[in-house]
């Protein structure tokens, strides 16, 4: 599952690009993950500046999708992470919060992000869901409903105080689902909400496939003492969630329910990767599938905070992940490495340097959920960010980051070579610039990034941004190195 809604909608020659990928890498299905990034029909003032993807798009990529043995399926939220379409006037009304609720993850207001659970806005959903299901020809669908965070703090405030948050949650869902279950579809959706009351599960209709989705490797520490309580509750999340998926789908194991389980790339709120979680991730993600008979994995690949990282950041993940799914888990660098590399079909070497790259973050000796801390540093997400970082590992990541740009400065071979020698390149100076940043930030003796060099490496992204992936998002996405 790539997002394509975080500002990054890949051109259709990276998508071409990817569906050959994915068959080398053992996956079987495509998911683009859609917000606002689809043309709508009645629509346009939502997808108007995002380089959209349009029906006749996902009806060519279903044609090469096919060609390549691979099922393309749709995807989309509507109900939670709505807030592009919230943030016009337009919609407005359709929210839960139409003024904001308060923040989960800071000071002030969160922006309108979900739909109120009522009847019309599940027929404005199953609509919305119908109209890019004729797209394509697979009857599965994936309609999201994760993290309806503002749930119960407006609209529904009395319905949710009257019957409870959980009740009102999975009765919107089942609205949204039945409908497409007539039309003869089979309904994925993420089911965070199913984390932590049994009671909710028997709701679900037939026909409903839940996914359980993880991005944390499993730890004998309680990373989850570390977050707000509300945040907690309101993610869904289990008594102990550091246990990894064996606690994120207990109720559904427990209730003998066949559900998928998804973990991730790990390269979002990364630039680089965060390859050694991811690896762990993916692992325990298809060893509790295995153990529980899931009908499949689902590896996404998330864009959040302006989807910085290229897709090549990603596919040490890919390779892990395609083989763990297909009951061949590789612990075995080179092996990640070889399959990168037959995949970009580029020289020997660069496979296992996009590897490395991604443990630079992880060896500083910080915790951060979710992210890299040379993200967090970089963009100000306010993500959560614990410890200081080792001297002697922040500059031994410099000089591994040092060697990369000079290496990706240089041809690197296949046909692709030239875009993910540019999209590495900046995304390796960004990564830089970041850890400079957190060094002067906990007093270390490093060089402090200047503003030259912070637009120079705005600079190098847009241009590789351009490479492989279409302008609409572009500008929001720099405007988040500059907050």
């Amino acid at each position: 599952m790539l997002d394509v809604s975080r500002d990054r909608v890949p051109t259709n020659e990276t998508l071409e690009w990817l569906a050959g990928a994915m068959t080398i890498l053992g996956f079987n299905e495509l998911q683009l993950y859609v917000e606002h990034a689809f043309t709508y029909a009645d629509h346009e003032d939502v997808w108007r500046e995002a380089s959209a993807l349009t029906p006749g798009d996902l009806r060519w990529l279903d044609r090469v999708c096919e060609a390549n043995g691979v099922d393309l399926v749709a995807n989309l939220n509507c109900f939670g992470h709505m807030e592009r379409w919230l943030s016009h006037e337009r919609y407005r009304n359709l929210a839960e919060c139409p003024d904001g609720a308060p923040n989960l993850f800071g000071a002030g207001k969160m922006r309108p992000g979900c739909l109120a659970p009522t009847p019309a806005n599940a027929t404005f959903a199953v609509a919305l869901a119908r109209e890019m299901a004729a797209a394509v020809r697979h009857r599965r669908i994936h309609i999201g409903g994760d993290e309806p965070f503002e749930l119960g703090e407006g609209v529904s405030a009395q319905e949710v105080a009257e019957r409870g948050r959980s009740a009102v949650y999975v009765e919107h869902l089942c609205r949204i689902i039945e409908p497409l279950i007539a039309d003869g579809h089979e309904v994925m959706f993420w089911a965070d909400q199913l984390r932590q009351d049994r009671d909710l599960i028997p709701k679900i209709p037939m026909g409903a496939v839940p996914v359980v989705w993880n991005y944390e490797a499993p730890s004998e520490t309680g990373w989850e003492a570390m977050l707000p309580p509300e945040l907690i509750e309101r993610l869904g999340l289990p008594e102990d969630p550091h246990l990894g998926f064996e606690s994120h789908a207990r109720l559904l194991a427990d209730a003998d329910v066949p559900f998928w389980v998804a973990p991730g790339t790990g390269s979002w709120n990364s630039l680089i990767g965060r390859n050694r979680n991811a690896a762990a991730n993916i692992a325990d993600a298809a060893a509790v599938g295995a153990a529980n008979q899931s009908p499949g994995l689902l590896l996404t690949d998330w864009g959040d905070n302006g989807h910085f990282q290229p897709l090549a950041v990603s596919l040490p993940s890919m390779a892990r992940a395609g083989a763990a799914a297909m009951g061949h888990p590789t612990s075995d660098p080179a092996q990640v490495a070889d399959k990168v590399e037959a995949v970009l079909g580029c020289d020997p070497g660069i496979g296992a340097l996009i590897d490395r790259l991604g443990h630079i973050g992880e060896d500083l000796g910080m915790t951060a959920i979710n992210s890299s801390p040379i993200f967090v540093v970089l963009c100000h997400t306010g993500l959560p960010g614990f410890g200081e970082p080792d001297p002697e590992a922040l500059a031994a990541g410099l000089e591994t980051l040092a060697v990369a740009q000079e290496r990706f400065n240089e041809p690197i071979g296949g046909p692709r070579g030239p875009i993910v020698a540019a999209e590495m390149q900046a995304a390796c100076q960004l990564a830089e610039i970041g850890l400079r940043r957190l060094g002067i930030q906990h007093g270390l003796d490093v060089e402090a990034p200047t503003a030259s060099e912070v637009n120079e490496a705005a600079k190098a992204q847009r241009s590789a941004w351009l490479l492989s992936s279409r302008p609409g998002g572009l500008d929001d996405s720099i405007n988040k190195l500059n907050r």
